[in-house]
């Protein structure tokens, strides 16, 4: 395959967020769509924006940027992992879904339009299949893997279009502003069967690797599309949409049922099958880092799959780096730089979130007899089988003397992962106290605050940290593997082995067999640890239907107070409920935004809304 050069220009995405912005950036009568077509330069650049559509959800916190979703986000806070300063309020479309606060008819300031983004993002792709054409400058070559690569978009932009709203109109060609725009909803397992085919065959032209010679990294590679596939095929199997009879009644006008009512089992081997085919390319590892003897280093292997752009568990991802700021900006405390007004730690962990994470033993914290709520440690934690300095003068250092037990003695991704009280700045070895500015605008929620995919030298005074946004990797196929065995072949001896692997690199012991239910609970557990904060565990609840037991309740925290208090007391370390959420059923499919059903009068409205 020949170089393509456009991948370049993603760092200027977010400069026009369409096609039709860029022309319109182009003074009048200067350029038109025939010429952008003749030109390889506006060629590549009509392909860079079909690119920029792709959403960076798990960098961002939920809000209205230009009302773009591409860095809006907030999956991570309308599940059961994050939540953000109340002081935000209702200026984030995550407060009004916590609360119920949504309608059909909501501003996208209230909830996020995805539908309204990505037909817009695939109307130019369709543009672009039907008017890309050589040129003294793009032959042959060029346009065919342009228009593998656009096709790509439009699957993944599908497949994202499936997961919020299910059934959606299955749209292969341009529409004209006439009686075509009428379309009707297809059915879900139409929609499912068509991406099926539709990756797979772009999976066998697509490139093995991508190797910064001919094909670019950024640009989707034989495991991207396979990824995407698979990922579909595990929800499509899922109890949402595979047997669920809350669905039965809703039909086309022409009574067409949009969704089966009938479980299938086969929904559940063709996923595990999806899988094995990505597993099978052998491209990827579990990224690993070792201690000077050879032994694994889980700290530094969990910290630099998101840091090392080179890892090979990154199967696809954005190169631009979009969003890092903002998440590095929002996860790192006050007392990292109290001169830095852009470190703000408001992106608060909810408690339910941290008792998820495991002991050093690798057992839920009501399994472990070593855990304790009670007292302080009486001397420093540190970790001995690894080269992490988190804090410079003190390798290995997990906790300080007098840290509340809750915290010592947990799982490495604990450390990696969360920001907890008492806990030292990487920055400036000052203790991290939320409670010291609970008052401020900006204040924590809950006591904790993400390091996950934070730069750990973070500062305004200085550039960003380059690192991708990983948006699939091998880890979450490991345990979608297991997941999907788990369900149609219980007892399979690789449900045990691909969940291992991954506990194995997270430095916790394996679990050993368990009955087919109890080995469900364990792979959604493990999920729910390993892809802490990577917008994935919103779906793992609503399609597994737990939604009104995990998301309508009441939500817990730390006792951190709004009023600042000069130390943190011990009475900070209690729980407390801080927050009550509201979440219907009919909440697990979004509604279609009200005005696309009042322009389209076949579009059929989800349940409930």
């Amino acid at each position: 395959m020949k170089k393509i050069n456009y991948i370049s220009l993603i760092a200027g995405l977010f400069i026009a967020t369409s096609c039709e912005d860029y022309l319109d950036q182009v003074p009048q009568g200067l350029l038109t769509q025939e010429v952008v077509f003749d030109n390889s330069k506006t060629i590549q650049r009509w392909i860079a924006n079909c690119y920029s559509y792709i959403p960076i959800t798990h960098v961002s916190i939920g809000y209205p940027y230009s009302g773009s979703p591409v860095q809006q986000g907030g999956w991570n806070g309308i599940s059961d992992e994050l939540d953000f300063t109340s002081n935000f309020g209702s200026s984030y479309w995550v407060d009004a879904i916590q609360k119920g606060n949504w309608t059909s008819s909501s501003p996208t300031t209230v909830y996020c339009d995805y539908w309204t983004y990505f037909y817009a993002g695939i109307r130019q792709i369709h543009l672009f299949l039907n008017n890309v054409h050589t040129t003294n400058d793009f032959d042959e070559e060029d346009v065919n893997n342009a228009k593998l690569e656009v096709r790509f978009l439009r699957a993944y932009y599908y497949a994202y279009l499936l997961q919020v709203y299910g059934a959606v109109p299955l749209v292969l060609d341009e529409i004209s502003f006439n009686s075509d725009m009428n379309v009707f909803r297809t059915p879900y397992d139409e929609i499912v069967d068509w991406l099926d085919t539709e990756l797979k065959e772009l999976a066998e032209s697509l490139p093995l690797r991508a190797d910064d010679k001919v094909w670019r990294y950024g640009q989707p590679t034989k495991g991207s599309a396979l990824a995407v596939r698979a990922r579909m095929l595990l929800y499509a199997a899922r109890p949402l949409f595979n047997g669920n009879s809350d669905l039965k009644d809703v039909k086309n006008a022409d009574g067409t049922a949009l969704f089966n009512p009938v479980y299938s089992v086969d929904k559940w081997r063709r996923a595990a099958d999806a899988v094995k085919d990505l597993l099978d390319l052998n491209v990827y590892d579990l990224h690993k880092e070792y201690n000077n003897d050879g032994s694994l280093d889980p700290y530094m292997s969990l910290i630099n799959t998101f840091i090392d752009a080179d890892n090979k568990e990154i199967i696809f991802a954005r190169t631009d780096g979009a969003g890092n700021f903002n998440w590095d900006s929002f996860c790192t405390p006050p007392c990292a730089d109290y001169t830095d007004a852009n470190a703000l730690g408001f992106l608060s962990i909810t408690q339910d979130a941290i008792d998820a994470f495991f002991t050093k033993n690798g057992l839920d914290i009501s399994e472990d007899p070593n855990y304790s709520e009670v007292g302080f440690s009486t001397a420093d934690l540190y970790a001995t089988n690894t080269k992490w300095e988190d804090v410079s003068d003190y390798p290995g250092l997990l906790a300080l003397k007098g840290t509340y037990n809750m915290y010592i003695n947990r799982e490495p991704r604990f450390y990696v992962d969360v920001m907890f009280n008492g806990q030292m700045c990487p920055q400036s070895s000052v203790k991290v106290d939320f409670q010291s500015w609970g008052a401020s605008w900006y204040h924590n929620m809950t006591g904790y605050t993400p390091r996950k995919m934070v730069d750990p030298t973070f500062s305004s005074f200085k550039s960003t940290l380059y690192r991708p946004v990983v948006l699939y990797r091998l880890a979450e196929f490991y345990l979608a593997y297991a997941e999907a065995l788990n369900e149609y072949d219980p007892g399979n001896a690789n449900i045990l082995k691909y969940i291992n692997l991954v506990r194995e690199r997270a430095g916790i012991p394996g679990l050993q067999a368990l009955d087919q239910t109890a080995m469900r609970k364990a792979i959604l557990r493990e999920r729910q640890v390993e892809l802490f904060c990577e917008s994935l565990r919103y779906f793992d609840i609503i399609q597994w239907k737990n939604g009104t037991s995990l998301l309508n309740k009441e939500f817990h925290s730390m006792n951190i107070s709004t009023t600042t208090s000069t130390t943190t007391t011990t009475g900070f370390y209690a729980r407390k409920t801080y927050e009550t959420r509201v979440f219907k059923e009919h909440f697990s499919l979004w509604p279609i935004p009200f005005d696309e059903i009042n322009t389209n009068k076949n579009l059929v409205q989800n349940p409930g809304w």
